[in-house]
């Protein structure tokens, strides 16, 4: 046998035979869906023709999560992808009896009735379970939580004195927020930051580390609507735009809330992210109503929000539903330059109150450079006005540095 192998290597040689069409195309698809970088899988591609189809960049392209039924038994989920405005299904039965409330790095944070937190990689089905919440945590919240009889309930109001107990669907309205990660959950060092429901205060867990959830006080005089992850450090910002570092690394958290920083002259945030070690801010423009995009080095002595009227190769995804925005490198069939923005609800794509289409869900186009506006309705209503979020698996990277790698003919893919 190994005599045979090395005679039909030879007349490989003999023959000068590209090595890469050796294999037959199957064996590549499992090589490639075995890679574990975006640099290996760019590296991979750029080879050859036969070794693109091997692996499609669909595999790391962004996509949209429909609304599901948390009490549904069937498990399956609806996901939308823009590069080819195709949907299609996963069987995700781990999100019977779970909410989601947060989207980074490729895994979704799950919550339940018992304000338990899961991490969840929804395309290797990957889970990882967080720390229970406890009774000193849930006192921490605008509105406390007691546990009865393994069951959580609360006030709905200071006038209300009856307690009643806190559903699935509120536990984003009384515990956790959003959760935000620094890094992928398997990646070793990941440490998750939850937003607590009206509070100044954030927590943290570090995955694998810790043992439970550690409060921090942030500083900031108002409730955080939302926590980004920049330059190994967290971020958290107040309706208003105040923000307060967070460096939760060290055995010693610490907080220091920044000087003053007035948003952008009458805008209101839609979402923040981090690009390229900055802060960058969605918002939308009161006098225009049109949604562009700002940035902020909040490390420099003297922290200013500018206009960003060129991202680049780069392509920003936001939701209404997810305070925090992903960014990465355009693939084909997402605009460059662009803002995708999946928080609108609309009969006809011109806007036409007469319009008698159907409902459906439409994603806002939104151009850098002009803040013009392209409507792309992409799902049909079925009872939620938007997507959940959006989830962006590697290598589509989500907030770093992005080097682009070209291939043979010139064009170019996202490296992480």
């Amino acid at each position: 046998m190994a005599a045979q192998l090395r005679r039909r290597s030879q007349r490989l040689l003999d023959q000068k035979q590209d090595w890469s069409t050796v294999l037959p195309h199957e064996l590549w698809e499992k090589i490639g869906k075995r890679l574990q970088s975006g640099r290996d899988a760019a590296s991979f591609r750029s080879m050859c023709r036969l070794w693109r189809a091997a692996l499609p960049f669909t595999e790391f392209a962004p996509v949209l999560m429909m609304p599901f039924d948390p009490e549904s038994t069937d498990g399956t989920i609806t996901f939308y992808r823009p590069t080819d405005g195709k949907t299609f299904t996963k069987d995700l039965p781990v999100l019977q009896g779970k909410e989601v409330c947060g989207s980074s790095h490729g895994w979704l944070a799950l919550v339940d009735e018992a304000a338990c937190l899961t991490l969840l990689n929804p395309f290797t089905r990957a889970t990882i379970a967080l720390p229970p919440t406890d009774a000193y945590f849930a006192f921490d919240f605008s509105r406390p939580a007691v546990m009865l009889d393994g069951r959580w309930f609360h006030r709905p109001s200071f006038s209300d004195g009856v307690l009643r107990q806190v559903k699935l669907h509120e536990m984003r309205d009384v515990f956790f927020s959003e959760v935000v990660l620094s890094s992928p959950a398997d990646s070793g060092d990941c440490t998750a930051v939850a937003l607590l429901n009206e509070s100044s205060d954030v927590a943290f867990y570090r995955v694998g580390d810790d043992d439970s959830w550690r409060l921090l006080k942030t500083g900031l005089t108002h409730e955080i609507s939302c926590v980004v992850h920049c330059r190994n450090r967290f971020l958290a910002m107040t309706y208003d735009g105040q923000i307060s570092i967070c460096n939760v690394v060290g055995a010693i958290p610490t907080a220091r809330p920044m000087q003053s920083l007035d948003l952008p002259k009458q805008v209101s945030p839609l979402s923040y992210l981090q690009l390229n070690g900055e802060l960058h801010l969605v918002g939308t423009v009161g006098s225009t109503h049109c949604t562009r995009l700002y940035k902020c080095n909040v490390f420099a002595r003297k922290t200013v929000w500018s206009m960003v009227t060129n991202a680049g190769e780069l392509t920003v995804l936001t939701s209404h539903n997810i305070a925090a925005s992903h960014a990465g490198g355009s693939v084909s069939g997402l605009e460059k330059n662009s803002i995708y923005y999946s928080g609108h609800l609309g009969r006809c794509v011109y806007r036409d109150t007469r319009c008698k289409h159907t409902l459906n869900l439409v994603l806002e186009i939104i151009n850098i450079a002009t803040g013009n506006s392209e409507w792309l309705p992409y799902h049909q209503y079925t009872g939620s006005p938007e997507a959940l979020c959006w989830i962006v698996p590697h290598p589509w990277t989500q907030g770093r540095h992005v080097e682009m790698v070209k291939d043979h003919k010139g064009s170019t893919e996202p490296v992480l």
